[in-house]
């Protein structure tokens, strides 16, 4: 990229976004054209010499480590900052003209010429040189569907810092929450995502979502349930559970967290349990219990207790809590959730096992 344009003395500059498929000979042929090699005689007899202007070819700054989708996407990236007059005659040049391959511009979905704004060029071209940031480009943050968990945040790492995304997945390290990160970029035609973003990156826009997810998610869930849980069992449980449907709805949102722990991953699928049978969700239940069964067994472990208090909370068999109780009682070490948890159904009412 050449020198930086003082950018008071060109305010009708923009960066404008090419495409062309050979990064390597469009490098070449840009920079002689700044330098007006590529004009002919006449012409340096004639005009005056041509408006300058920067350009960045992204591919040749990729390192060879790097995803090969990703180098397949920057491949065909030109980014190109000259006033409207100057990028016009580029592209109406002999040279461009009766090339094989013509750069152009990258156009959205409706047509219309990309521009960007030099803040987020050099946020772009920050994350392309920064060799440790791992990111890849995807469908727009508004497109994500599905797969998004779809919370809001403000990014605090450099380079991106106050630019506003949404949370698309989330994965579970040792109780704390790595996050994938999508933000809007090239005229929101593509998402950039940043891998393994921890709370410390990012302010959450809602407290809800702050609470859970800021420091060890499983802890902080298993706090909130038990407490929602206590007025599940209450006199008055439908007034009181009015107020916490928003909340529950917010946790089985995150039902799609990839959690590389077994004993993480069963404590997480009995937490589901239990707020899909507070929300009275039937399938969700089903499906959640076929987990925890699938998983159960007569052996006498901390997980094996934690599983047995989910499933009597949704099936209300009592043979789950004592199994639990009974745990509880001959391992006064384990953890003290579930001291917590036992308290909160001792009042519930039992049923017999369906044959």
């Amino acid at each position: 990229m050449h020198e930086q344009i003082d950018n008071k003395k060109n305010k009708n500059q923009r960066w404008y976004v090419m495409v062309h498929l050979k990064p390597s000979w469009i490098e070449t042929m840009l920079h002689r054209e700044s330098r007006g090699e590529l004009m002919s005689r006449e012409e340096r007899e004639t005009t005056s010499a041509p408006e300058p202007f920067e350009f960045f070819v992204p591919f040749l700054f990729m390192r060879p480590d790097v995803d090969s989708e990703v180098r397949s996407i920057f491949h065909h990236f030109v980014f190109v900052r000259a006033s409207e007059e100057r990028l016009h005659a580029i592209l109406k040049s002999e040279w461009n003209r009766t090339s094989n391959i013509h750069l152009r511009h990258y156009r959205d979905r409706g047509g219309k010429e990309i521009m960007i704004s030099d803040e987020e060029f050099q946020q772009l071209r920050a994350t392309i040189m920064n060799r440790q940031l791992k990111v890849f480009f995807g469908m727009p943050v508004e497109h994500l569907g599905e797969m998004a968990v779809g919370d809001r945040v403000t990014l605090l790492i450099d380079d991106w810092r106050g630019k506003q995304g949404k949370i698309e997945r989330i994965r579970l390290k040792k109780g704390r929450a790595s996050m994938v990160v999508a933000v809007n970029i090239l005229g929101q035609t593509k998402s950039v995502n940043f891998e393994d973003l921890h709370d410390g990156d990012v302010i959450f826009a809602d407290n809800d979502t702050e609470r859970l997810l800021t420091g060890n998610l499983i802890s902080n869930m298993e706090k909130q349930v038990a407490t929602i849980l206590g007025h599940y069992f209450e006199k008055n449980a439908a007034e009181k559970m009015r107020h916490n449907y928003p909340r529950l709805n917010r946790f089985l949102a995150y039902a799609n967290i990839q959690i590389d722990d077994e004993d993480d991953r069963q404590r997480f699928t009995s937490l589901m349990l239990i707020c899909a049978t507070m929300l009275g969700e039937a399938e969700l239940c089903e499906h959640y219990q076929s987990l925890l069964m699938g998983w159960s067994s007569d052996e006498e472990s901390d997980t094996q207790a934690y599983m047995k208090l989910a499933l009597f909370v949704y099936t209300r068999n009592p043979r789950f809590r004592d199994a639990a109780k009974a745990y509880r009682k001959t391992h006064p070490d384990c953890p003290a959730i579930l001291g917590t948890f036992i308290n909160k159904v001792r009042e519930a009412k039992t049923k017999k096992p369906v044959s």
